[in-house]
């Protein structure tokens, strides 16, 4: 019998290892990526591509009036001129109140009683503009009462509501005071016979005191407006209406007055008289209702007339323009609107056979003013839109979601001001084009302020065609059949 050295053994050993690590290495310079395929079924093979289709997107500016504003926690009034691009814009605020509180709860045979003068006691916030100009405001009164199951609009023909003649006026100016005190506007009056009638009613009708929607249906509430004579460049106020001291304090009409003994001279004050009603969107038993009417006046502007005013949707828009515009306070908006040829180019991307999943589909729109200062006047955020007017977005700005579920849309929207420009994903909008055979989908889709920011001072003039014009840049996986 032969017995194998030690080195006999290490030898062989060696050469073994040394051939399977050549045959390692070897064999993993050639990966055999077919390996299985022909046991995955065709439909489920994916393939990842990208694209762009950006030819067919027309470009438009747009206004309407037709957004409701009578379900707001505030009320806006007064005037403002765009310091960038000349727009102006007037606020005028219909607000309801009701019985708050008085001081004189007892009622005295032999004592008389009389009112004396009126008083906003306003929690205001700064929507924008020229706060060191002072301004003159109107206040009517209120003939027909908002209804309460009614929805009213920017556009709602206030003035057939409401006396020919104001009551009174007041003046305001500087900024509101926060969060923490009221500002107060004294009325004086401007129609003696009016204001009389107004105050002696507030005076006399206890009565109505206990009965919210019987007060209300009464007096039916003040309109407060900016002047003919205010000046036109000033600022834009919103009042508080509700009950929420983190908003700032809820606003108020003081009406006070004096007594004296029945039969005296009414002169001769003895007691002061203070009564408090509220003005808000709730009382203790009736809603109040509170409309912001906005009007706008573009005239003295480059692009006025290019915009399109409450086109429906049926309606062709007029005017293709290649700067848009997009404003808070119910301003401009720009709408982008998808031809055949943008929609064909869509289709285009699916092979013959099969059909494509878009994972991602970006949108960017630079701004169009370089220099950076405007980047500070020009909305944090803008929202896309199926239909402005109801403020109905598309599927990927899901602004409902966002906010009640405090997650962050994929869609983005932001303004990006290192590159100057605001890019969002519609993705799921253009995989609703791409499907629709029927024309359900609409072709319109309107870039307008953010959902919840659309009555800020904000306004951006962006870059819409010439030598960039714009693209979607589309991810999207093949789906074999």
């Amino acid at each position: 019998m032969t017995l194998f050295s030690k080195e006999f053994n290490l030898k062989s050993v060696g050469a073994v290892l040394v051939s399977a690590l050549v045959l390692l290495v070897s064999s993993c310079t050639e990966v055999n990526d077919e390996l299985g395929v022909n046991i995955i079924p065709p439909g489920q093979q994916f393939d990842v591509q990208f694209g762009t289709v950006g030819e067919g997107i027309n470009t438009y500016l747009t206004l309407t009036d037709s957004v409701a504003t009578s379900s707001l926690d505030y009320a806006y009034f007064g005037a403002m001129t765009n310091p960038h691009y000349g727009g102006k814009t007037k606020a005028s605020a219909l607000v309801q109140f009701s019985y708050s509180m008085r001081t004189d709860t007892v009622e005295y045979a032999d004592r008389d009683a009389q009112p004396d003068s009126l008083v906003l006691l306003l929690g205001m916030k700064r929507a924008g503009g020229d706060t060191l100009k002072r301004q003159t405001f109107d206040v009517y009164r209120i003939r027909k009462a908002l209804e309460l199951d009614s929805t009213y609009y920017a556009g709602i023909d206030y003035k057939s509501i409401i006396d020919a003649r104001p009551m009174f006026t007041c003046e305001f100016g500087g900024r509101p005071r926060g969060a923490m005190q009221f500002d107060t506007l004294s009325l004086k009056v401007a129609d003696a016979a009016l204001a009389e009638e107004f105050m002696q009613e507030l005076w006399s009708d206890t009565t109505l005191y206990g009965t919210d929607s019987l007060f209300v249906k009464k007096f039916g509430g003040l309109c407060l407006t900016p002047s003919g004579t205010s000046p036109e460049d000033a600022a834009i106020y919103g009042l508080n209406l509700q009950w929420d001291e983190d908003e700032g304090p809820a606003s108020y009409l003081l009406l006070y007055g004096h007594s004296y003994p029945k039969g005296d001279d009414p002169s001769l004050v003895e007691d002061d008289i203070m009564r408090a009603f509220s003005i808000s969107n709730n009382a203790y038993f009736t809603d109040l209702k509170a409309v912001s009417a906005f009007e706008h006046d573009y005239s003295a502007t480059l692009y006025g007339g290019s915009i399109n005013f409450n086109t429906p949707s049926g309606e062709p828009l007029e005017n293709p323009v290649t700067e848009g515009y997009v404003e808070g306070l119910m301003g401009v908006t720009t709408t982008l609107e998808f031809d055949d040829n943008f929609v064909a180019q869509l289709r285009a991307l699916r092979p013959e056979g099969s059909d494509i999943f878009i994972n991602q589909a970006t949108l960017t729109i630079p701004l169009a003013e370089e220099d950076y200062t405007f980047f500070d006047y020009a909305p944090a955020r803008l929202g896309t839109y199926a239909n402005y007017a109801k403020l109905q977005a598309v599927a990927d700005y899901n602004y409902y979601y966002e906010e009640n579920y405090e997650m962050e849309l994929v869609y983005g929207g932001y303004l990006n001001r290192t590159f100057g420009c605001y890019t969002m994903d519609l993705s799921l909008y253009l995989q609703q084009l791409l499907m629709d055979e029927s024309n359900e989908v609409t072709r319109r889709i309107t870039l307008g302020m953010s959902a919840y920011d659309y009555l800020d001072e904000a306004v951006v003039k962006l870059a819409l065609g010439g030598s960039e014009p714009l693209q979607f840049s589309i991810t999207y996986t093949v789906i074999g059949k």
